[in-house]
C-alpha cells in the first residue's frame, strides 16, 4: 500500500531516528544509533526468489541487523509470522549477523490486535516484535522531528487535537524542504485515520505552511489509489495502472515533478518524455523522495531510453 511505501521512505531517510525509537521496545538495539554514521541502510532485496523487505539497516556498534516491516493490515498469504521467519533466514544467510525484527502496524484492526509475535511449528520457534502504533503515545513520536508523520497514528486524547498538534509541530520545522516533505507525509498517513476535509482544514489553519503544490501531491496519491490506478506502492504503480497508457504515465510523472520543482528544463522534460510506461510510473513514486531537481536528473540518468 501507499502508506507502507511512505513508511519505507521515512525509515530510509531517517534510519537513526527509526532505530532510536524502536530501541525502546527492543533492548538489544539500545545505544546502536548513538551517531548518524552508526547505522547503514542496506539493500532490501533478499536472495532466493527475491523478495523485498521494507527496511533493513546494519547497526555497526553491535554488529546486528534491524529489519522492519510496515503494515496497514497484516493479513497475508503466507501468514506474516511465516514471512518474518523467511526474511530472517534470508538476511542471516546473506549477512551472518543476528537480526532484530519489528512489525509496525499502522492502523487498528482485528487482524493487528490478534497478530502473534511468534511463529512456531514443531521444533521451530521464531519471535519478532510487534509495535501497534495506536498503542504508542503520540507524544514520543511528536518529540522526534523525523517521526512526525507516524504521530498522527499514535495514542492521544483527541483525534482532532492530535492532528492539530502534529500540524503545528510540522510548521515549526525550520528547513523548508524538510518541512514540505514532512507535511506531505503527515497528510498522506493521516488519511488512514481522518477525513480528508479535516486534514486539509487543520493544515491550512494551524500549520501556516499549507501550499497548494504540497497538498496536491498528497491528494494526487490519494486519487491514484481511489481510481484504482494503483493498488498500492508496495507492488509499484506499474502493477496498479492497468488501463493507463505510456503517455498518461509520462504526463503524471511530469506533473508531479513540476508541482515539486516548477517548469522543467527542456533537457529534463525531453528525458521524461522518452520514458517507458513502467519507468514513468516508477518516477511518479520516486518524486516524493527527491530533494531537488538534481536528484531527479540523477535518477533519470540511470534509466534507459524507452523503445518506441
Amino acid at each position: 500500500m501507499a502508506y507502507d511505501n511512505l513508511c519505507k521512505y521515512l525509515a530510509e531517510t531517517y534510519p537513526a531516528a527509526m532505530v532510536r525509537w524502536l530501541a525502546r521496545r527492543c533492548p538489544e538495539l539500545t545505544g546502536a544509533a548513538a551517531t548518524p554514521d552508526a547505522v547503514q541502510v542496506l539493500k532490501t532485496e533478499l536472495p532466493v526468489e527475491p523478495i523485498r523487505a521494507d527496511f533493513v539497516t546494519l547497526l555497526r556498534a553491535t554488529d546486528r541487523l534491524l529489519h522492519v516491516e510496515f503494515h496497514v493490515d497484516p493479513t497475508s498469504e503466507p501468514p506474516l509470522p511465516l514471512r518474518m521467519l523467511d526474511y530472517w533466514v534470508r538476511l542471516y544467510r546473506l549477512h551472518r549477523l543476528p537480526v532484530t525484527q519489528v512489525v509496525v502496524l499502522l492502523r487498528e484492526n482485528a487482524a493487528g490486535q490478534g497478530l502473534e509475535e511468534v511463529f512456531e511449528v514443531g521444533g521451530t520457534r521464531h519471535r519478532f516484535t510487534v509495535v501497534r502504533l495506536w498503542e504508542v503515545e503520540a507524544g514520543e513520536l511528536l518529540a522526534d522531528e523525523a517521526l512526525l508523520p507516524l504521530a498522527v497514528l499514535g495514542k492521544w486524547e483527541s483525534g482532532e487535537g492530535l492532528l492539530r498538534a502534529t500540524a503545528a509541530r510540522v510548521a515549526g520545522v525550520t528547513d523548508a524542504a524538510k518541512r514540505a516533505n514532512l507535511s506531505a507525509c503527515v497528510q498522506v498517513l493521516a488519511g488512514l485515520r481522518f477525513e480528508r476535509g479535516l486534514i486539509r482544514g487543520l493544515f491550512r489553519e494551524e500549520s501556516g505552511l499549507f501550499r497548494e503544490e504540497t497538498m496536491r501531491e498528497s491528494v494526487i496519491y490519494q486519487e491514484i489509489l481511489e481510481r484504482g490506478m494503483a493498488q498500492g506502492l508496495e507492488r509499484g504503480i506499474a502493477q496498479g495502472v492497468e488501463q493507463g497508457s505510456r503517455l498518461e504515465a509520462v504526463r503524471l510523472a511530469r506533473a508531479l515533478l513540476e508541482r515539486r520543482f516548477g517548469l522543467l528544463p527542456s533537457d529534463v522534460a525531453a528525458q521524461v518524455e522518452q520514458l517507458s510506461r513502467e519507468q514513468a510510473e516508477a518516477l511518479a513514486v520516486e518524486t516524493i523522495g527527491f530533494d531537488n531537481l538534481e536528484s531527479a536528473r540523477a535518477w533519470l540518468a540511470t534509466q534507459t531510453t524507452a523503445s518506441e
